[in-house]
C-alpha cells in the first residue's frame, strides 16, 4: 500500500548494503544500517549514504580507535557532507559532524542529542 508521508529510507550510494554485507561481514553491514536509521531519525535532512569500501582498516582520522572500521559518509539532497561515521563490526560507530552537520544538527530539534539504545559516540570534525 503506498502511504505519501511514509519515510522513503536512506539512498545508498556506490556500493550498496548487500555488497558491504558481502564483502566486508553482516557486522558491518548491520551496524551501517543501524547507524543510517538513528542518522536518519535525527538528522532527516540526511538522503543519502556513501560506503567508503568494504574492507576493513583501522582509522588514520582517529588513531585512538583501535578496531577495524569502515567508513559512510551522509550527504543531504543537495550533496553536501553532513557527517560521517566509522563503523565497527560490533555494532557501535563514532561520528563526525561536518562544519554544515553541525550547523544543519544544530537548527532541528533534538538533532544533539543520541536516542537511548543507541550505540553510536559522538567524535569531532574540522571537515
Amino acid at each position: 500500500m503506498f502511504r505519501p508521508t511514509a519515510a522513503l529510507g536512506m539512498r545508498y550510494a556506490g556500493i550498496g548494503l548487500d555488497k558491504l554485507m558481502a564483502d566486508a561481514g553482516a557486522g558491518f553491514g548491520n551496524t551501517v544500517e543501524a547507524a543510517s536509521k538513528a542518522i536518519e531519525k535525527r538528522l532527516p535532512i540526511a538522503a543519502e549514504a556513501k560506503i567508503q569500501g568494504t574492507r576493513p582498516h583501522h582509522s588514520s582520522r582517529d588513531p585512538a580507535d583501535t578496531k577495524e572500521v569502515i567508513t559512510v559518509s551522509y550527504h543531504d539532497d543537495n550533496g553536501t557532507r553532513l557527517l560521517s561515521i566509522h563503523a565497527h563490526n560490533d555494532g557501535t560507530w563514532n561520528e563526525f559532524l561536518s562544519r554544515a552537520g553541525r550547523s544543519k544538527s544544530q537548527s532541528q530539534s533534538g538533532a544533539e542529542t543520541t536516542a537511548s539504545g543507541e550505540r553510536g559516540e559522538d567524535g569531532s570534525s574540522t571537515a
